[in-house]
């Protein structure tokens, strides 16, 4: 099995200030992940996402996350 790793870089400051958590996921096995993903697909479950905002704008994301959020932030990558 492979795995696929990321990188992303970007100014830390903001992020050492905040101390917001990212976390991954880890679903084992091909199989498992065939699997889950077709539950999520039968169900129609959907994550709550309260706002998204470009990579570039991430010292408004994180001051949306200390007021509080509904949902999901999303931080946009690309």
């Amino acid at each position: 099995m492979s795995s696929k790793v990321s990188e992303v870089a970007g100014p830390a400051g903001p992020l050492l200030l905040k101390s917001p958590v990212i976390q991954g996921i880890s679903v084992g096995h091909r199989r498992s992940l065939e699997d889950f993903v077709r539950a999520i697909d039968s169900t129609g479950i959907k994550p709550v996402i309260d706002a998204r905002y470009p990579l570039e704008d991430l010292n408004a994301a994180l001051d949306h996350l200390d007021r509080g959020a509904f949902g999901k932030i999303v931080i946009d990558l690309n």
